[in-house]
């Protein structure tokens, strides 16, 4: 297709004129060489471009634009292309100064020479060249992401409504079942890890409910169903721009090996106990059996039956209060399979008969106030820990030549909830705490006793507080004295 505009007769004018706003009205810059490049005719749009500053028309192309005129430049190369060869070309270049733009050009032969059409292509292929870079960057940080999700040191893992499907995991949560993400995929989550109450979290989170946060969770994988595991997980709706949910995506952190140090911990913690408690104790059935002994000799050489009789009474009353104490050390110790409902007054004075031989040692008065209360239930041998570790740190920290030590126990309300609680207080008079220690007191193997503590104790105790579901606080002041309060819900244990 060849196109001229200089063939039209001279007494078109009219067609010329008509032409000439036609090509005005293009949004591209149209530009026509004769058969010496000079420019014959531009719109205004290329008048907008090339010639702001002058006046181009009957000016040799290459005088006009002298930067184009070199011959290995694009323009100087498609133009006599276009020219000598009568082949359309298309081509996008820079030119520098003045114009400092690209463009992109097509190239058109005609009769008496060629057309350009011609746009400011600038902008465009900066708008390109950011969406490269933005792609590229878009790209990277989807690798990035994808890297982190495939070897992140906790499971994640994706999956649809249909009963719940794995859509997609990372390495980490495969490695849970021992197995490769890719023999996941497609399996059904309580295929895979039948735990009671697995799948009534998901229906919740999937039914629009509260998503599921920290949560702790325990059982076992149908790979290894022998091994008996641990779990925080998390659960979260994925919802689509229409903000329906599609999908549940989960993330769990497997505490397995934290709990076990935990658990020996514990162990490790009441084996200390009990060594600390067995001098007392010792000493609280080594002066009755004292008196056994002095009684059942005085019975034996006594002349006289009625005394006999009375010295023998007296050594059955003083085995009963060993019997009593032994009682109260096998309980206190028991670790019960099921929760048991015992009063807070059983549970401070089983506690206080071990404690017996320290109180008249230290010479400490015992204040105790039990009201009206129902019995809470509870891992009674687990609460019985608590209640020594605060009893013995409150002798510890009394002065010498005595103190008072205030036991107490009464019902009341959660202050959230109004749900019925039993509260327990254990309060002395002694040196108190410094606020600086205070706030550290609860954390692991912290403590002040040197050599003597092992830090466990008030930790240990407050994980069990927490397993009931209850609250321990602590106030103190410095030569005052502390206060702890334990609060118990009497519908907490869960096991």
């Amino acid at each position: 297709m060849t196109l001229s505009v200089n063939a039209l007769p001279d007494d078109q004018s009219s067609i010329r004129r008509m032409m000439s706003q036609f090509f005005d009205a293009t949004s591209d810059a149209v530009l026509f060489l004769n058969r010496d490049f000079i420019i014959t005719f531009l719109n205004r749009r290329a008048e907008e471009i090339l010639a702001p500053r002058g006046y181009i028309l009957g000016i040799s192309l290459w005088e006009a634009f002298p930067a184009a005129a070199v011959p290995d430049s694009p323009y100087w190369i498609n133009y006599h292309r276009t020219m000598n060869e009568g082949i359309s070309t298309r081509f996008e270049a820079y030119y520098g100064d003045p114009l400092n733009l690209w463009f992109d050009v097509h190239a058109l032969p005609s009769d008496d020479g060629i057309i350009l059409f011609f746009r400011d292509a600038t902008r465009g292929r900066a708008n390109r060249e950011a969406l490269v870079e933005k792609t590229r960057e878009v790209e990277q940080q989807l690798a990035e992401i994808e890297s982190l999700y495939r070897t992140a040191p906790i499971g994640l893992a994706l999956f649809d409504l249909d009963d719940y499907h794995y859509v997609r995991l990372n390495n980490r949560q495969a490695a849970f079942f021992g197995l490769k993400p890719e023999e996941i995929v497609g399996r059904t989550l309580t295929e895979m890890a039948p735990i009671e109450g697995l799948r009534e979290l998901f229906d919740q989170v999937a039914h629009g409910g509260p998503p599921v946060v920290n949560f702790p969770l325990e059982g076992a994988l149908v790979t290894d169903p022998d091994d008996y595991r641990y779990w925080t997980v998390s659960y979260f709706p994925v919802t689509g721009p229409d903000g329906v949910i599609q999908g549940i995506t989960a993330a769990s952190l497997e505490i397995t090996q934290q709990k076990k140090a935990e658990q020996a911990l514990m162990e490790s913690e009441k084996l200390a106990a009990v060594g600390r408690l067995a001098a007392s104790i010792a000493h609280e059935i080594n002066n009755p059996l004292e008196s056994v002994t002095n009684l059942l000799y005085l019975a034996r050489h006594s002349n006289c039956i009625e005394d006999a009789q009375q010295f023998i009474l007296q050594a059955e009353t003083e085995l009963q209060r060993v019997a009593h104490i032994t009682s109260q050390t096998l309980r206190f110790h028991k670790q019960a399979s099921s929760p048991q409902e015992v009063s807070g007054k059983a549970l401070m004075e089983s506690v206080r008969s071990v404690f017996h031989g320290k109180l008249v040692n230290t010479a400490a008065v015992v204040e105790e106030r039990h009201r009206d209360a129902p019995p809470v239930r509870c891992f009674e041998g687990e609460i019985r820990q608590v209640i020594s570790n605060l009893m013995g740190n409150a002798l510890d920290a009394m002065p010498h030549g005595g103190g008072r030590l205030l036991l107490r126990s009464r019902k009341a309300f959660d202050p959230h909830t109004g749900a019925p609680m039993l509260v327990l207080t254990v309060a002395d008079n002694g040196s108190g705490i410094p606020k600086q220690i205070l706030e550290k007191i609860f954390r692991p193997f912290y403590t002040t006793k040197g050599i003597v503590g092992t830090g466990l104790g008030l930790w240990i105790s407050q994980e069990i507080v927490d397993r009931h579901h209850g609250r321990m606080r602590v106030r103190s002041r410095e030569g005052k004295g502390t206060v702890f309060t334990i609060a118990l819900p009497y519908d907490a244990v869960s096991r």
